[in-house]
């Protein structure tokens, strides 16, 4: 992951393409810290040298002594439930006066989630001036401080709980909502994540769909992905309301208004969580132990598969690259023991990975085609 500096002689970048850096926010001769890889390979490319005074890879620096005044650097690229996980950590750790400000930096594209719910007065996108930078005694590149952190991909932890550990700050949990069993007209399943591992195969969607087309009002919430668009074109049409989000704030609209939420372990799941919302979360490759923290309003589904390679949950947040051939663990036949030794780990991200997601939700590995149905639809006659 780039972390660079750069600064222009003139600005020229263009607001379609980098929609999250605001065009008055970058002064000519003023140097900036970015974590976008996208801006990174357009400031190095050759048409861009007679606007750039410099563009230059910067050392991350360990902290030694945090004190004052801190500024939380976060990976370039993450998904919106580790931003949540993030944003409800400094939050916490803001309200407990440790430190006289607290800011955090490189959120990326989600600015509106944490002006709508969140309170960090110091939040800055893509971009933050030299000058904002070090006006923070401390930046903690989380990646770089915490070694728990460095295998996310492949060994997934609750985030907020590791920041609060490290912190000496408890894991407050929230007063929950008592679920009303009487009320309950309609379901909302969000079968997609961005990744075929943590996604719901449509053959199981449509196992849901006709066990309770004739109860309860379905609703099916989708985005624009090939994974979705795929989901899609296989699901039963009856008594079913398909719902695309186009945006952040209608995502935030529909988790809002559900009464009851079929997960996966994805965004809406943790928009769920914050909006204190009922519902099921399906187990495949990520425990219930890192996404819910304990959170009683919703239950998770246990996922019993195990192979010679691997068993359910592994950690594994995505498929990989390896030798040329996608997929994890059980399917590309290699032990977590043996992948761990593989030095070079960030190379299995590389080559077209997203063009294998179609063929493994028709396909699907182990912990997704394990998944208990049965299971699923007991509860949710519990609850009924």
């Amino acid at each position: 992951m780039p972390f660079f500096s750069f600064s222009l002689k003139k600005n020229f970048l263009n607001q379609k393409e980098f929609p999250y850096i605001a065009k008055k926010e970058i002064k000519n001769n003023i140097t900036y810290y970015s974590k976008n890889t996208k801006l990174w390979k357009m400031l190095n490319k050759q048409e861009s040298i007679k606007y750039t005074n410099f563009v230059s890879f910067e050392d991350r620096k360990l902290i030694t002594q945090p004190k004052d005044s801190i500024l939380f650097c976060l990976p370039p690229s993450i998904g919106l439930g580790d931003l949540i996980e993030y944003a409800i950590f400094v939050e916490k750790l803001e309200k407990s006066k440790k430190f006289k400000k607290v800011g955090v930096a490189f959120i990326g594209k989600y600015s509106f989630i944490l002006k709508k719910y969140f309170n960090i007065k110091h939040v800055f996108s893509e971009i933050i001036s030299k000058e904002k930078y070090y006006s923070f005694n401390n930046q903690f590149h989380v990646t770089l401080e915490l070694e728990v952190f460095k295998l996310q991909k492949y060994n997934r932890k609750d985030i907020n709980k590791y920041l609060s550990k490290y912190f000496g700050l408890n894991i407050i949990n929230k007063n929950f909502k008592k679920f009303n069993k009487k009320n309950l007209t309609k379901i909302t399943i969000f079968p997609v994540s961005q990744s075929p591992i943590r996604s719901l195969p449509p053959f199981l969607i449509n196992r849901i769909i006709k066990a309770y087309k004739d109860k309860l009002k379905i609703e099916i919430v989708l985005d624009n992905s090939d994974i979705s668009n795929f989901i899609e074109s296989k699901l039963l049409s009856n008594n079913i309301n398909i719902i695309k989000p186009e945006t952040l704030e209608e995502l935030c609209n529909v988790v809002d208004k559900i009464e009851f939420g079929i997960f996966m372990d994805s965004g809406p799941l943790h928009l769920a969580k914050l909006l204190n919302k009922n519902g099921i979360l399906i187990i495949t490759s990520v425990s219930h132990k890192e996404l819910l923290n304990e959170d009683e309003n919703i239950f998770p589904i246990q996922n019993n598969f195990k192979s010679k390679y691997c068993s359910s949950p592994c950690g594994l947040t995505n498929v990989f690259n390896l030798d040329g051939k996608v997929g994890c663990f059980q399917s590309l036949k290699i032990s977590r023991e043996n992948f761990f030794k593989i030095k070079n780990l960030n190379s299995l991200q590389r080559g077209n990975i997203k063009d294998s997601y179609v063929g493994l939700i028709l396909k699907p590995v182990g912990c997704v085609e394990n998944i208990n149905i049965n299971k699923l639809t007991n509860l949710i006659d519990n609850i009924l």
